[in-house]
């Protein structure tokens, strides 16, 4: 099986709905939490910025990672604003 740059998109589109997800369901009291660090967070979305680019190495043409690494990149910036404060 041949390594695409969607799969890298997707992978980095995870790791910014994993946050994103969490932040939600940390506002439900009976909801289930995703109790991390913020550093690890922060290592999260790092993460999917290195995927994000990855894709769009891999195949520059192809228009997915254009959303995947802005996305990843707001995602880790609000992180790390997060973190700081």
């Amino acid at each position: 099986m041949r390594v695409s740059s969607n799969h890298f998109a997707y992978a980095s589109f995870a790791c910014s709905l994993l946050f994103w997800s969490g932040l939600v369901l940390s506002y439900f009291p009976s909801a289930p939490k995703l109790d991390l660090p913020g550093l690890r967070w922060l290592a999260i979305q790092g993460v999917g910025v290195v995927l994000g680019i990855v894709a769009a190495a891999l195949n520059f043409r192809k228009k997915l990672w254009i959303p995947a690494v802005a996305l990843a990149l707001v995602t880790f910036f609000f992180v790390m604003f997060v973190v700081g404060s």
